[in-house]
């Protein structure tokens, strides 16, 4: 058995703190002016709806991942482009907004549609001239695309001054098959979008129950109730047989420092990051030790080539339950132990004695 050393443990990143307020952390804790965020329980995992509080949660312990995203919300993007989609996208979206939108608003039909002749034609003069000039003036020539930046910027301003930039999508024609002559006649369009697709933080049952319980701060609502601890851990209880398990190691590792994630796209059960997903690949895959799961040598070696091929290591762990304790209750959660293997790798070296 081998543990993990607490010095890997630390790191420098500010992205790693956990969701507190500095200010509110005085003896005793005052819970009037700590940090609570809301979380709605779908049935699989808890959503968190506010953009303040998914850029808080994201940037405070990288907690969660994008509805709409890989991973990091696109809330949390500052530079973020405008939304490219299909004709047939832009057609329903409007049919959606006529059914389900407010019938006060007007709706922006087919016929503002803007073309983007312009902004392209200005592109193409200047490509032109500066193709005709001989001699290129290593020190004025960064002013001088910096000045035609901001002239095709203010023209796309101008252009669609009463809409914000994550308001406008690119629409393009449709295509099942992109060939030469789609791409010759590709004339994008832009308009404004007036169906959005609400960007929410999707937070795994272990994350969600770690923030209420181990932080205290997150609130669980469902159907329309605010759950407390209790309902809470019997809830998430009741919809996975291994969330004890789960939670235990979740638990455990996010207190040694470490930012856990999912590790299903690679065979295991949850991924470490030391310094979190947006800076650094994960470092460790977590496979957790249960009676239902069968560890025989093909499956460690499946386990131990997945992480070599991905520069990762393997790290077994098996969950010490006390005899006698029930698992409805989160109280008795401290009686549980955490035991750690680490697998690695030892590819012995063949020397040719042939020469």
């Amino acid at each position: 058995m081998t543990t993990l050393q607490s010095e890997n443990c630390q790191t420098n990143d500010l992205n790693d703190l956990f969701p507190m307020s500095i200010e509110s952390l005085r003896f005793p804790l005052d819970n009037s002016i700590q940090i609570i965020f809301t979380g709605y329980y779908n049935g699989y995992n808890v959503e968190v709806r506010s953009p303040e509080e998914i850029t808080l949660l994201y940037h405070m312990g990288c907690f969660g991942k994008g509805s709409a995203s890989r991973s990091r919300p696109a809330l949390v993007n500052s530079d973020r482009y405008p939304e490219i989609i299909r004709k047939r996208q832009y057609l329903q979206r409007n049919n959606w907004y006529k059914k389900f939108g407010d019938s006060g608003c007007t709706l922006v039909s087919s016929t503002l549609l803007k073309e983007l002749d312009e902004l392209t034609a200005k592109i193409v003069s200047d490509g032109e001239k500066l193709k005709k000039k001989d001699i290129i003036d290593l020190v004025s020539s960064d002013e001088e695309f910096s000045h035609d930046d901001v002239d095709t910027e203010n023209a796309v301003n101008q252009s669609f001054s009463t809409s914000e930039k994550d308001e406008i999508t690119v629409v393009i024609p449709n295509s099942d098959s992109e060939e030469e002559n789609y791409f010759a006649a590709l004339k994008p369009q832009c308009c404004v979008n007036k169906i959005k697709m609400q960007e929410k933080l999707i937070l795994t049952p272990e994350e969600a129950f770690f923030l209420a319980y181990g932080l205290g701060s997150l609130q669980v609502v469902y159907n329309n109730n605010i759950l407390d601890l209790e309902q809470c851990w019997t809830l998430l209880c009741s919809n996975d047989r291994h969330f004890v398990d789960r939670y235990v190691v979740y638990h455990y590792f996010r207190s040694k420092g470490y930012v856990v994630k999912p590790g299903i796209k690679f065979g295991g059960d949850f991924l470490l990051y030391k310094d979190g997903p947006g800076i650094r690949h994960a470092d460790y895959i977590i496979v957790i030790k249960s009676d239902t799961k069968q560890d025989d040598l093909i499956t460690i070696l499946g386990h131990v080539r997945v992480a070599t091929t991905t520069v990762k290591e393997i790290l077994l762990v098996e969950v010490l339950k006390p005899n006698g304790v029930t698992s409805k209750l989160p109280e008795s959660l401290h009686l549980y132990h955490v035991k750690e293997v680490l697998l690695t790798r030892n590819i012995p070296m063949t020397i040719n004695n042939d020469d």
